[in-house]
């Protein structure tokens, strides 16, 4: 398997190519009205979910409902099924019933790292909210509300991608940092799959086991582990532009590359919390 990550320096001379830029950042806000051209947070809800837990579709349909106010382009939604009690397939293999293993090694160090003992539960770009970083749906609302449109000091752009002809990804994610920054970062990427088709739990429906339950923005992937790659160590200077190229196989279980997405976020290494994310559609 190609699993590859280039971080590139902070300080380079100014050659062909280059990996900083000393002009201020251009670039587009991410949301509108008069603050249109200031770069703006957006943000990641993750939605820890499973298969087998039958209240877990009605915190999903908060989350979409969210992201269809805000916009997918501004609130970003990964399913991380990662508690084997809720997530394992049952055997046997092969039978299409609760067949699809949506469990990856990166997610379920998620659940270990911030203790999630319960589904539903979520986190809002891994920022605390009334005193606890992992929050049940009825707060996910007033969360995302807290962080999102506020003005960011990075923005995280997709400059390429590819899914190459041996099923390869090769993506380059460049950081623009808009205000300086102190502190530890790490840029991590997602690989999502949208549209996965199995049987899901659903204590909405009668009956409660549903035959072609939508599974939406499953996390399938982490490009570079689960913890990312740093990529700001100690600060950075507005004006820079930090480059990462990463390369990794496109994962077994992926049932669809062309419901697939990559999610790039930057988060502080000492507090986790997410300040800048973007996504790119394999098909946009």
């Amino acid at each position: 398997m190609d699993d590859r990550i280039r971080i590139l320096p902070l300080v380079l001379l100014i050659t062909s190519g280059c990996d900083k830029v000393t002009d201020p950042y251009d670039g587009p806000g991410s949301g509108g009205g008069d603050t249109s051209s200031v770069v703006q947070r957006r943000v990641l809800l993750e939605d820890f979910t499973g298969f087998r837990c039958n209240n877990c579709p009605a915190a999903t349909q908060v989350a979409l409902q969210l992201q269809q106010v805000y916009g997918e382009d501004r609130l970003m939604v990964v399913g991380v099924h990662g508690m084997p009690f809720f997530s394992n397939p049952i055997p046997p293999a092969g039978d299409g019933y609760f067949d699809t293993d949506f469990q990856t090694p990166e997610a379920n160090a998620y659940v270990t790292t911030f203790g999630i003992t319960f589904l539903p539960t979520g986190m809002v770009s891994r920022r605390e909210y009334n005193s606890s970083l992992t929050l049940g749906e009825a707060s996910w609302g007033s969360a995302v509300d807290e962080i999102i449109g506020t003005p960011a000091d990075v923005d995280l752009l997709f400059s390429s991608f590819e899914l190459d002809g041996t099923n390869t990804i090769h993506t380059t994610v460049q950081v623009p940092v808009i205000h300086d920054v102190s502190g530890d970062y790490n840029l991590t990427v997602y690989l999502t799959e949208d549209h996965v088709d199995d049987w899901q739990i659903d204590n909405q429906q009668t009956p409660s086991e549903v035959e072609h339950y939508d599974h939406r923005h499953v996390l399938r992937d982490n490009l570079n582990g689960a913890w990312g790659d740093p990529i700001i160590s100690g600060s950075a200077a507005a004006g820079d532009t930090l480059t990462a190229d990463l390369s990794r196989a496109l994962a077994a279980g992926v049932i669809d590359p062309d419901n697939c997405a990559l999610i790039a976020y930057l988060y502080n290494t000492a507090t986790y919390e997410i300040i800048q994310v973007s996504e790119h559609k394999f098909l946009p």
